[in-house]
C-alpha cells in the first residue's frame, strides 16, 4: 500500500469513527493529535470529508420511488466512505495529470566534492562536501530539504511562488537572493550573501528571524542567535566552492573539525593544549596531510599518523617515531 493510501484510509477510518454513537472529548483531542502530526494528514482529512458532499447521489436508493427501504446507511458507512475515497482519487488523479506537482530530485555530493546544479525555475544550487538535497522545483512549486550537509542557493525570484528550505525543523524562505545552509548534529546555519530571506523554526512558535545581506543566524533546538558578518567573514564561508578552508585566528581544535568534513582521513588533537592553539591562513581542503606538516614544522607540535588519523599533540608522546 502506498503511503498516500494509507494516509486516505486512516482519515476515512477517522471519519467513520466520528459520526458513531460513542466519540468523545478523548476521541477529539486524539482525531486532533493525528490532524497535527503532519498537513497530509489534514489535507486528507478535509478533502475526503469535502467529497462527501458529492456522494450523495452515488448512494444506494437516493433516487429510488419512494417504498420501503431497509434502515438508512450511517453516514460514513463504510460504502459512502469508499465513494468518497473513489471521487478524491479521481481529483488527485486529474490534478496530476496537469502536472502540476513536480517529482522529488535528490541531488547528492561524495565526501570532499562540491558539484553545482540548475534547477528548473533558474535557481543554482551548489552542494558542498558529503551533502544531500531533496527537491521539488518546478516554475509554480519551489521547494527544498536539506536531510544533511552544506548548500550555496542562487534563487531566480519570483515574488508569487516564494523558494522555500527545510532543514529539520528550520524553515528558510525567500524570493530571489544567494544564501547558504549548513546543517550539522548542532543546528542549522544560515548566512545570507545579498538580499534578505526569513527564518523560522517549527517548534518555536513566534516571530520569525529576518535576515538581510552579510547576517548570519544559528538555530538550533532552543535558541536563534543572529549576528552580523562582515565581508571578510562571508568570504571565508564561501571559500569551499573553491576548495579552499580559509582560517582567521581560529581554534585548532575548529580548524582540525572543517578539516575532518572533507577527507577520509581525520585529525585527532589528544591534549588541550594543541586543541587551544590559534592558527590562521588558506589551506587546500583534501590536503589534510599538508596541514598536519605545516603544524609539526611551523609550531614544534608533535604528528603521528596512522592508516585513518593523524594524531596531534603540544609536546612528543610516546610510541612510534615522530612523523
Amino acid at each position: 500500500m502506498s503511503k498516500h493510501l494509507d494516509i486516505e484510509r486512516q482519515a476515512a477510518a477517522w471519519l467513520a469513527r466520528k459520526d458513531g454513537d460513542n466519540w468523545s472529548a478523548v476521541d477529539q483531542a486524539q482525531l486532533d493529535q493525528w490532524l497535527a502530526l503532519a498537513t497530509a494528514h489534514r489535507v486528507a482529512y478535509l478533502r475526503l470529508a469535502a467529497a462527501w458532499s458529492r456522494t450523495d447521489q452515488l448512494v444506494p436508493g437516493a433516487t429510488a420511488p419512494a417504498a420501503p427501504s431497509p434502515r438508512p446507511l450511517p453516514r460514513f458507512s463504510q460504502w459512502r466512505i469508499a465513494a468518497a475515497m473513489l471521487v478524491t482519487a479521481g481529483v488527485a488523479a486529474g490534478w496530476f495529470a496537469v502536472g502540476s506537482a513536480p517529482s522529488e530530485v535528490r541531488y547528492e555530493t561524495r565526501l570532499g566534492a562540491h558539484q553545482t546544479f540548475a534547477l528548473q525555475d533558474g535557481s543554482k544550487l551548489t552542494l558542498n562536501t558529503a551533502t544531500l538535497v531533496r527537491a521539488r522545483v518546478s516554475h509554480s512549486v519551489r521547494t527544498v530539504w536539506l536531510d544533511q550537509g552544506e548548500a550555496y542557493f542562487d534563487i531566480a525570484h519570483d515574488a508569487a511562488h516564494p523558494f522555500v528550505v527545510m532543514s529539520g525543523a528550520n524553515k528558510v524562505t525567500v524570493l530571489g537572493t544567494r544564501f547558504t545552509v549548513r546543517r550539522d548534529a548542532g543546528g542549522t546555519e544560515v548566512v545570507v550573501v545579498d538580499g534578505r530571506v526569513q527564518v523560522e523554526n517549527e517548534r518555536m512558535p513566534g516571530t520569525p528571524v529576518i535576515l538581510a545581506k552579510h547576517q548570519k543566524v544559528v538555530a538550533t533546538l532552543e535558541t536563534m542567535r543572529r549576528s552580523d558578518e562582515s565581508d571578510a567573514a562571508i568570504d571565508r564561508q564561501l571559500s569551499w566552492r573553491e576548495g579552499k578552508l580559509v582560517f582567521d585566528q581560529v581554534t585548532l581544535a575548529a580548524a582540525a573539525g572543517e578539516f575532518n568534513r572533507y577527507n577520509k582521513k581525520k585529525l585527532v588533537l589528544a591534549d588541550a593544549g594543541a586543541a587551544g592553539l590559534t592558527i590562521g591562513g588558506r589551506f587546500d581542503a583534501d590536503n589534510i596531510e599538508g596541514f598536519a606538516n605545516l603544524l609539526r614544522r611551523g609550531f614544534g607540535l608533535d604528528v603521528r599518523e596512522t592508516d585513518g588519523t593523524i594524531t596531534i599533540a603540544s609536546r612528543q608522546l610516546p610510541g612510534s617515531p615522530r612523523r
